[in-house]
């Protein structure tokens, strides 16, 4: 169950960040009772990992599947984070994103709590909104173990009671003003943008996120024309041709939910991407790492390595320093990634300034 070493050497990491995983079955562990919270939560984690010996154990807990590039590179930040430290580490996957039906996700993140409390671990993370609805708010919160450190949480945190006496946690954000000024540098004759999301509910928070940043920050550089929601693979396929009318500039923030009309099997996001790109005449603003790949002009993007190194660095805290992980202050990301693809560019007969491209941390050619 525990791996005594990152399931992966370190100079697999750059190459192969997600490969080897260890994944635990859900139903292979025995229940075990975590204690009750007491009126010192600090003091009592202390006393409890105090007397802890050999590796430390720490289990990292994913919404989605890992396969997906974002889990992938949670996973190389965590282990980067604690890189030098004497762990042992599990990894559980909920496949939130393929298999979303409510009664599935209760019990299994019913399953994985009591996973988890048979493992005993010293940390855990938990990665992505599902998790934190299923498992760790519903279940472990509130206990003086396990010490839960979040990651990728889109919701705001009191959704979920955060921060508790054993949770804190990194939120995610989306660079949404600094993409669309990016795209406005690029493209000085554009006006408007259209924003297509999937109808996950990470995308509701991010939806809400954006609204909340106009009200407080002003408008961003570029006119909103619209905002999307897609369910199936179809509806998302009916928007990119219409708004090729419509829309100077296309914002793909989420496809990674859409479900086949005809099939109702869930449509990899490479496969919706390459669709996507196959038809769209318009220059495409990613705000996600797996734009990259995804032929996407431009972006400033989110990284799930930062998402997954800042709790790494948290847990460092928790384990190192003996507090409990209610006592860390909150964090967000902050780091964007600024990307553009020069064949996208191309293709398009754009010419992208050279004072962006010499700014840019990813230019893919």
């Amino acid at each position: 169950m525990w791996a005594e070493k990152p399931p992966f050497s370190q100079a697999d990491r750059a190459s192969r960040p997600g490969a080897g995983l260890l994944v635990s079955t859900l139903f292979q562990m025995l229940i075990v009772v975590c204690a009750c919270l007491s009126a010192a939560p600090g003091a009592a984690w202390a006393q409890v990992s105090q007397g802890a010996g050999g590796p430390l154990r720490v289990c990292i807990v994913h919404s989605y599947h890992p396969d997906y590039g974002w889990t992938q590179q949670i996973n190389k930040g965590v282990y980067e984070a604690l890189a030098g430290l004497n762990i042992s580490y599990s990894v559980l996957y909920l496949d939130a994103k393929r298999q979303h039906e409510l009664q599935r996700l209760q019990q299994a993140g019913r399953e994985m709590a009591r996973t988890i409390a048979g493992m005993e671990p010293d940390a855990v993370v938990a990665a992505d909104d599902a998790v934190q609805e299923y498992v760790v708010s519903p279940h472990l919160k509130g206990g003086i173990t396990p010490q839960v450190i979040f990651c990728g949480v889109n919701a705001p945190p009191e959704r979920y009671g955060y921060p508790a006496a054993n949770v804190s946690g990194v939120r995610e954000r989306f660079h949404f003003r600094e993409g669309v000024a990016l795209a406005k540098r690029i493209l000085p004759q554009a006006t408007n943008i259209a924003y297509l999301f999937d109808a996950s509910e990470t995308s509701l928070f991010l939806r809400q996120d954006m609204a909340r940043d106009v009200a407080e920050g002003g408008p961003y550089a570029l006119v909103q024309q619209s905002l999307n929601c897609a369910v199936t693979y179809q509806q998302w396929q009916r928007r990119v041709l219409d708004l090729q009318a419509q829309a100077d500039v296309l914002g793909l923030a989420l496809y990674h939910s859409l479900k086949d009309e005809q099939t109702g099997r869930a449509v990899p996001a490479a496969e919706v991407a390459e669709w996507t790109h196959s038809v769209n005449t318009k220059p495409t603003l990613g705000f996600a790492d797996f734009s990259v790949d995804h032929h996407v002009l431009c972006g400033v993007l989110e990284s799930g390595y930062e998402q997954g190194f800042l709790a790494g660095q948290m847990v460092r805290e928790v384990l190192v320093g003996r507090i409990a992980a209610g006592a860390l202050p909150m964090r967000v990301n902050e780091s964007g990634i600024v990307m553009l693809n020069l064949k996208t560019a191309e293709s398009l007969g754009l010419d992208i300034p050279y004072d962006v491209i010499e700014a840019a941390a990813v230019v893919v050619h």
